[in-house]
């Protein structure tokens, strides 16, 4: 039920994500002499461990491996993530992720949304700067939820996600970011849900979700 036409998406697949991908080299470029600059006289909060909490704003796009020609597809749209986390260090940090995503499809009368639980171990590549750039990775749990009128598709499953991005500290507790992460999801269990009536079948289908998000998170 997740599977859509690539010959229906030219004019919608990468817009987002190349532009995004564009626009994160620029501000890596932009950003990495201001931060040299100023490495000598930035202070970071006491010693860059502790919590935080951040809002993500994503736009995202849901792939299926097994692609055939049909007219259903889901289109890439946004959805919103929020996230906590712990630095043990410095540079490392445990980070919990959870949020979701919503869809329009091909098919007017019916709509998708992606719901994901997320934990990750995250490395920060430099720890006294504002700029500072990171690379992270972990596993999740995903529901893709298809509605027509009362009937509900639910397909559920579990997958392994990893990414990175920046994040540029504006003053010594907030930071704006730029977040992409890619899950390969592998779904395992689907459920068909009308009028008070579910029934559940094991299935066994992979597919994958890549996210680009700008963040803004405050450090305690």
């Amino acid at each position: 039920m997740i599977k859509r036409s690539t010959n229906k998406r030219t004019a919608r697949p990468g817009w987002r994500i190349g532009t995004a991908v564009a626009c994160l080299l620029s501000l890596t470029f932009m950003a990495t002499p201001a931060a040299t600059q100023g490495a000598g006289s930035f202070q970071s909060h006491d010693d860059g461990r502790g919590f935080y909490l951040g809002l993500e704003f994503i736009g995202s796009s849901l792939h299926a491996d097994n692609q055939s020609n049909t007219t259903f597809f889901i289109k890439d749209d946004g959805g919103v993530l929020l996230k906590a986390g712990y630095h043990f260090t410095p540079t490392f940090a445990l980070e919990l992720s959870l949020g979701g995503s919503r869809h329009e499809t091909s098919i007017q009368t019916i709509d998708a949304n992606m719901a994901a639980g997320q934990i990750f171990a995250l490395y920060r590549f430099s720890s006294d700067r504002p700029f500072r750039p990171y690379i992270k990775g972990g596993f999740g749990g995903y529901s893709l939820i298809l509605q027509e009128g009362s009937l509900e598709g639910r397909i559920e499953g579990g997958g392994v996600t990893f990414g990175g991005g920046f994040d540029y500290f504006f003053s010594s507790h907030f930071s704006l970011g730029v977040d992409f992460i890619h899950n390969v999801i592998r779904y395992e269990e689907f459920t068909l849900s009308a009028g008070g009536f579910s029934a559940n079948w094991d299935i066994d289908e992979d597919g994958s979700m890549s996210s680009l998000g700008l963040a803004l998170t405050y450090h305690f």
